[in-house]
């Protein structure tokens, strides 16, 4: 087999079984949105989710991407071995390079995220690239009384956004196609809960890069007793800890404008 980093194609890998397998009606997940590369940020979202407690931990994708860390992170995510999905930069990355797309809606954003992007490549090592293309598309989390699927942007692609205004009958086409109770996700980076036919897509917003305009970090809990519950936590770090690894590392300058609070 060839390396699997870039420009080899990745083996198609069975899909994973069940996070879980308990029958309990009360469960608690905690999901991590796209962390971009961000470690300050996911050191303080995973303090918090220890304190918070959970009985499920797992991730959207987009592990590396926007901010200077993206080995150390993936580290810490390997470490703490927490689950999740291959996002659309993880693809990217451990693949074909070229099929990244920025998915900013400005001109400003679209240029960062060229640059961001290209650093990382650059940077990123072969056991890092490796780990990103060998996380598989989907998670099944069996909830006990519910079924859910975890996908990184529709359970269709990777690279396909399911914004929170998209009509009834694309969020219709999506859970047919993810044939689960909750469909949880992230890629646009703004979280929310929409309810469409009974089914809950729950979007877990972004640890690393958040573009709602808060520019904290957090994770989506998701609780099943009977009923589906969401809630989005939010949480202030320290943003002078990723710029000065930023100015270190020679990550592109627009970082400062980005991640400052």
């Amino acid at each position: 087999m060839c390396p699997p980093f870039r420009g080899c194609t990745l083996p198609v890998l069975e899909r994973p079984p069940p996070l879980c397998y308990r029958s309990r009606l009360v469960m608690k997940l905690i999901v991590l949105g796209d962390i971009h590369g961000n470690l300050p940020a996911l050191e303080v979202a995973l303090r918090e989710a220890r304190a918070e407690g959970y009985d499920i931990i797992c991730h959207t994708g987009d592990l590396v991407g926007f901010a200077p860390f993206p080995d150390e992170t993936v580290e810490r995510i390997k470490a703490e071995r927490i689950p999740g999905v291959r996002g659309n930069i993880d693809d990217a990355l451990s693949g074909d390079p070229d099929t990244f797309a920025s998915c900013a809606v400005d001109p400003e954003g679209r240029a960062f995220e060229e640059k961001a992007y290209a650093w990382t490549l650059e940077r990123t090592g072969k056991l890092t690239g490796h780990f990103l293309g060998n996380l598989p598309f989907e998670q099944r989390i069996d909830t006990g009384g519910r079924s859910a699927v975890l996908v990184h942007a529709t359970p269709i692609d990777v690279n396909l956004c399911l914004w929170e205004n998209r009509d009834e009958q694309f969020f219709r086409e999506m859970g047919d196609a993810a044939g689960a109770d909750i469909i949880i996700f992230g890629h646009t980076h703004r979280a929310y809960h929409r309810i469409v036919d009974g089914r809950h897509f729950v979007n877990a917003g972004s640890v690393g890069y958040p573009e709602d305009g808060d520019r904290r970090t957090g994770y989506a809990v998701i609780q099943t007793n009977g009923n589906v519950e969401v809630q989005v936590q939010r949480f202030p770090y320290d943003t002078s800890r990723l710029l000065t690894a930023a100015a270190a590392r020679r990550f592109p300058s627009e970082a400062t404008k980005r991640f400052r609070p």
